[in-house]
């Protein structure tokens, strides 16, 4: 897997070879951001599990999924008001905020480009919707902000636009350009799904109760934003009804103040609601896990299982 994902690497840098002098020390410290590699790792075992070949096309495919994802992380942290990012300076604490928003938009157009420019015309179109479900996550998170009455059902709608949409997509074009049939991209695809909520899920139960040394990034960032989160969902629900105007008026303490948003903490962990959060994320990893059955056995299935096993233990 090393060699293959050296060939990323190579695809990732050689799309932003071609940058201006005056970006070029931002966008090279954006591609700084794209540690863990989960996206291409994903996307090359989609294509070995159609029975192919690292090809140039795959390898192209999976660093244009991982520079929008890179691109996404830059409007992440602008959004989120965020310090730092895999252990370094966010680019708009390094720039500030106005050129962090055109990085992103460099990286976007990096990434349409190289998708344009492959032979077959797939990923052009299919990422173009995927970006677009992306985006549209983040409006609709940003839309219902400070609500304090918001569902687990529509919760539930923005991360899968936000966030499972990407996942998904990673190892749909790795099938894809491995020549997958339908039916093996439609069940990689919906592991991808299942993984991408898990991943969210517990992105959120890290954003309250995590250590930013070891998570590599600013947290916190959901209750200052105001973000209606599932540990909070799962807390307010689990209430009697009689406690949960009291509840929702603990919440909105918490999006205003740092010490309600600690107290309020203290109590996500000692109601049990972290622990409720933990067991859905598990059950999406299972759903993903069961998505592997019509998937060909051999170390790239074993890799999947692996990947889902890690995104739940991010949470130790």
């Amino acid at each position: 897997m090393d060699g293959a994902l050296d060939r990323v690497g190579d695809a990732y840098r050689e799309i932003l070879a071609n940058t201006s002098r005056e970006s070029r020390d931002m966008v090279r410290h954006a591609a700084r951001f794209n540690g863990k590699r989960l996206r291409p790792a994903l996307t090359l075992a989609a294509a070995r599990l159609a029975g192919s070949e690292v090809t140039d096309d795959v390898a192209s495919s999976a660093a244009i999924v991982e520079l929008i994802h890179t691109a996404t992380l830059v409007h992440d942290d602008i959004l989120d008001s965020a310090d730092v990012r895999r252990k370094v300076a966010t680019v708009n604490v390094r720039w500030g905020n106005h050129a962090a928003v055109l990085v992103g938009d460099v990286l976007f157009s990096k990434a349409y480009r190289a998708a344009a420019y492959l032979d077959d015309p797939f990923a052009s179109r299919y990422l173009s919707d995927i970006v677009g479900q992306v985006l549209e996550g983040e409006i609709h998170q940003d839309h219902v902000s400070h609500d304090p009455s918001l569902g687990e059902e529509e919760y539930r709608e923005i991360i899968r636009g936000k966030t499972a949409s990407l996942y998904e997509a990673a190892l749909v074009v790795g099938a894809h350009y491995g020549g997958a049939s339908e039916d093996l991209k439609g069940s990689l695809g919906a592991f991808g799904h299942h993984l991408g909520m898990a991943f969210q899920i517990i992105d959120d139960r890290l954003d309250v109760t995590g250590d930013e040394a070891t998570v590599g990034k600013s947290l916190g960032t959901d209750m200052s934003e105001g973000k209606m989160t599932l540990p909070l969902i799962i807390w307010r629900d689990g209430l009697a009804p009689e406690g949960r105007e009291a509840a929702v008026a603990r919440i909105q303490h918490a999006w205003s103040c740092d010490e309600g948003a600690q107290e309020l903490a203290s109590e996500l962990h000692t109601s049990g609601a972290l622990e409720r959060t933990d067991t859905a994320a598990q059950a999406e990893i299972d759903r993903a896990l069961a998505c592997l059955t019509a998937v060909p056995e051999g170390a790239d299935r074993q890799l999947l299982a692996t990947i889902a096993g890690f995104v739940v233990r991010r949470r130790l």
